[in-house]
Formats: C-alpha cells, structure tokens, sequence
C-alpha cells in the first residue's frame, strides 16, 4: 500500500464527514468526495509535510464544496438587463416575474382580477374574500377556479 494510500485510510471518515455535512444531495456529495480524492492524488507530490495531509486534503474538500455552490449560484444568476425590465415577487407559490404577471391579469376582467390579487397578493383565505366581498363561499370558490383557470390560459 502507498504512502497515500495510508493516508487517505486513516482520513477517510474525517474527510466524507466533512463534504456530507456541506453537501445534503447524496450522490453530489459522493461526485464531490471523487473529486477530492482524485485532486489529492494528483497533488499528492506537492505536499512538504506528509503529517499536514489532514488539514492538507481538508483544505481541498473545502474548495471543491464552495465550487459546487459556485456553480449552483450560477444557474440562479439573473441578467441585470433582465432584472431592469422585470420585477421579481415573491409570494406563496414562489418566485414570479411581475411584468408578466400585470400584463396577464390585464387580459382578464374584474371579478377574476379581484379575486386573484385578495387571494394571491393579501393572501387571504377564502372565507375572508367572501366576508369582504359580501357574497356566499361557493361564489368566492367557483370565481377563484375560474380566475385561475383564465389565467393559466393568458399566462
């Protein structure tokens, strides 16, 4: 067995330890650990001190962990000339860009655009949308499925 080898038996635990408590996705942990055992290996002449391995290959789990959210970060990164033209909202059915959604609710008439913006935007329940508006929880229900359906269809 290689000098390595030893080396990485003895920190094997220490090191998986580490990358799965920053990484939750099991198999992206597990692509993250190969990755770290290959740069090790591959680096491994470069190391001066062989009783540093620890610190040494701790050090490039760290790297490769805070690249994999670098590269996470990225697929969430938005334009800033995107982000001129369009409002991000966030609202209890997530993210939504708020251009899109004023030109949708335009196209739909009143009733459906009250309902929407009470449900969706004050986030009330449908039983306060029927106590503020007056009418029975069966008409609140039918308008809200209707209204949605309407905009699901523009959208």
């Amino acid at each position: 067995m290689s000098e390595f080898e030893k080396l990485i038996s003895q920190e094997r635990i220490s090191i998986e330890r580490f990358v799965r408590f920053k990484i939750f996705v099991k198999e992206d942990a597990e692509d993250i650990l190969q990755n770290v055992y290959i740069t090790a290996m591959q680096k491994f002449d470069q190391l001066k001190n062989k009783e540093s391995f620890k610190p040494w290959i701790i050090s490039i789990a760290r790297n490769k962990c805070n690249d994999y959210f670098r590269e996470k970060a990225k697929l969430l990164e938005l334009p800033v000339e995107e982000l001129l033209e369009t409002k991000i909202i966030a609202g209890r059915h997530g993210f939504t860009e708020m251009q899109s959604v004023q030109e949708t609710l335009e196209k739909l008439g009143g009733k459906e655009k009250q309902i929407l913006y009470l449900y969706f935007w004050k986030e009330m329940s449908q039983e306060q949308i029927a106590e503020k508006l007056g009418v029975p929880l069966g008409t609140v229900k039918s308008r809200l499925h209707t209204a949605k359906q309407k905009f699901k269809e523009n959208y």
